[in-house]
């Protein structure tokens, strides 16, 4: 008898799960497999305390029209705090600035806008740059256009889908992941929608490896790579698009992609092992209906619109926490 009471409880609840799936429309559209573009782009701040944004970033904002992404993706530092003497109303002056110069355009051609916050946006240690920027993102919320699957940690981690491709972006803003959120990247993962997306893709601030001289060290990446990696790669995460080291290298390491996204604001830095600043760098990504881990990638300067091609960038980056190899190498 109590094997069949819990044999019927079971089965209503994988019933309720398939039909909250199925009931929700936005989920239903989301859910069918078409072409996805996405705009990427990363770290737009310029100075401590800075409300205006440069030139480049406005040149990129121009491009949507030409480009029409399906979606536009932010790896982080939108806003340029984590510095102890700016008041509220600065950082409240910051992300009004960002809204007025950067979210605007995008939200008002409704193209869905998904995010990671930075450690200029939201530093683990600036409890007030949290606040601000956690009030800021509930207030636009409603305007990122974004179908989220879970959104109850938001603005923080989240997930989300677009064409059947399934996105989850978590606080990567400091060098430490909790544990809680690798906790609940294991049971989005194991939703039923993100079984069935044709790839999945993580978006965080801080890379895995360092790949500029200047965050070359401990603090500036993720405090256990290789472990994170692991778990990428068990989990079925197919691409880490991460920002902060001002510099556009596409790389792979154990099957897992790692795109490390150039910036359209302040401060691109070499590339280890090279004397010359790394391009300020714009990317869009066309993922395929069919075979979608063979999308294709360009990478552009902004203004001149120049591409940057994948064979001018080194093979490898050797950094102090790992070597990663660039994407079209084998490793």
């Amino acid at each position: 008898m109590k094997r069949i009471i819990l044999t019927s409880l079971l089965l209503s609840a994988l019933l309720l799960v398939s039909f909250t799936f199925i009931a929700d429309p936005l989920w239903q559209v989301e859910a069918r497999n078409k072409p996805l573009k996405i705009l990427l782009i990363s770290d737009l701040n310029a100075g401590y305390g800075s409300l205006t944004y440069s030139e480049d970033v406005s040149a990129v904002l121009n491009e949507m029209d030409q480009i029409k992404p399906d979606i536009i993706l932010c790896a982080g530092d939108m806003v340029a705090g984590q510095k102890a003497s700016l008041t509220a109303q600065n950082i409240k002056e910051m992300w009004q600035s960002f809204k007025t110069v950067v979210f605007n355009p995008i939200q008002k051609r409704a193209i869905p806008f998904g995010f990671t916050l930075g450690n200029h946006d939201a530093s683990p240690s600036f409890s007030k740059d949290r606040e601000i920027a956690a009030q800021f993102w509930n207030d636009e919320k409603h305007l990122t256009h974004l179908t989220f699957v879970d959104s109850e940690h938001y603005p923080f981690y989240f997930s989300y889908l677009k064409n059947n491709v399934f996105f989850l972006s978590w606080d990567a803003s400091g060098a430490k992941i909790k544990p809680e959120l690798y906790t609940w990247m294991k049971e989005q993962i194991n939703l039923r929608v993100a079984k069935n997306a044709r790839m999945r893709i993580l978006l965080g601030h801080l890379p895995l490896y360092a790949i500029v001289a200047a965050k070359n060290k401990p603090g500036e990446v993720n405090s256990n790579p290789d472990s994170a990696l692991s778990f990428f790669k068990a989990h079925q995460i197919d691409m880490y698009i991460s920002g902060h080291q001002h510099a556009y290298y596409p790389a792979t390491k154990n099957g897992v992609q790692l795109l490390n996204s150039g910036c359209i604001g302040d401060g691109p830095r070499p590339i280890l092992g090279h004397q010359e600043l790394a391009q300020k760098a714009y990317t869009v990504i066309d993922i395929p209906v069919k075979r979608p881990l063979t999308f294709t990638q360009k990478t552009f300067k902004p203004v001149t619109n120049e591409e940057i091609t994948i064979r001018s960038l080194p093979d490898s980056v050797i950094g102090f926490n790992g070597t990663i190899y660039r994407k079209d190498l084998k490793n």
